[in-house]
């Protein structure tokens, strides 16, 4: 840990690769960006605008998506905006500590996601509800009935985790070890995944997506993504007094020190890295011996390639943008 990041955390040598491309509209963007929050009410004001254009959504999605078209990489990058305010909210608005909040918000996102066309915001709906209303139908648009009852079943798991933590709250207590990869896995938002078959404009079809290789690849990112986080965001974490850390877990859990933990965590996120390249290889066999049979339309290998490859490289897109974003200052 000889390294520092900006923000003067320990720079861990995670051993993940960092993809260097940016979509060339990177700065476009980040202004459209800008705009469309401000619109919707997740960047209300002067200092909430700032906020977001010092954490650089933008500049994750552009990392995360180089190829993808302009109007397709803001919308991933919309969506992470939206999923970072309800985890705003949850730590730190009322949201985090009152189940029923949570259990309205997203009735009311179930009812928009409830048709591919979408639903209106209530009335006096609260930003997130109003915002995911405009994103809800541009982003089902052309995708399958398949796809939507799969995106939907993680927005579920989002709320589910939700849920948890605040029960973790109230009664004062700490996930498990072996509980805690799935519930920070479902914290995580597992449906940005299934957002970037929308940006490439390339579903995996539904009996690809079935398969152990497709649910452990997006597994596997998932949590290296989040475990290099609960690394990073650490300091930040424990002075807050958040537990769903995986730091803090296994030390509750062992009574060990942070260094000890810490050297765990990263041994975890070793053997995580080592199942993303496993996972990869499986599933690019499986797409292959599925095609000729089991597809009910054309699936094009180049697509389904780039597909997977951006899953495989989002830990390393994310790394990069935790290291220079102000959210983690």
């Amino acid at each position: 840990m000889s390294q520092l990041c900006p923000a003067g955390m320990p720079r861990p040598d995670f051993g993940i690769r960092i993809p260097e491309r940016l979509h060339p509209a990177a700065d476009r963007i980040g202004e459209h960006l800008l705009a469309w929050a401000a619109e919707f009410g997740l960047a209300a004001d002067a200092a909430a605008r700032a906020r977001l254009a010092a954490a650089g959504f933008h500049l994750a999605a552009a990392r995360i998506l180089p190829d993808a078209e302009q109007a397709d990489v803001e919308l991933f990058a919309q969506w992470a905006v939206w999923l970072f305010h309800l985890d705003d909210e949850q730590d730190e608005g009322p949201m985090g500590r009152n189940a029923e909040i949570v259990r309205e918000t997203y009735a009311s996102i179930s009812s928009i996601t409830s048709t591919a066309e979408g639903q209106p915001a209530p009335a006096g709906a609260p930003a997130s509800v109003t915002a995911l209303a405009d994103l809800w139908p541009r982003t089902a648009r052309g995708m399958s009935a398949p796809w939507r009852h799969r995106i939907r079943q993680h927005i579920r798991d989002h709320r589910d985790a939700f849920l948890t933590q605040i029960a973790h709250r109230r009664n004062g207590t700490v996930a498990t070890p072996e509980e805690y990869p799935a519930l920070r896995r479902n914290d995580n938002a597992m449906f940005m995944y299934d957002l970037v078959e929308v940006a490439y404009r390339t579903e995996i079809p539904p009996d690809l997506a079935a398969t152990k290789s497709w649910t452990e690849l997006c597994a596997a990112s998932s949590d290296i993504i989040a475990w290099t986080n609960d690394v990073v965001s650490l300091p930040r974490e424990a002075a807050l007094g958040e537990t769903t850390n995986y730091v803090i877990v296994l030390r509750r859990a062992t009574g060990c020190d942070d260094r000890t933990a810490l050297d765990q965590v990263q041994a975890h996120i070793t053997r995580r890295l080592r199942d993303l390249d496993d996972a990869e290889r499986a599933f690019l066999v499986d797409a292959q011996s599925l095609a000729p049979t089991a597809h009910s339309g054309p699936l094009h290998p180049e697509w389904l390639n780039l597909v997977v490859r951006t899953v495989c490289d989002m830990p390393g897109a994310h790394l990069a943008w935790m290291f220079t974003s102000g959210r983690h200052r």
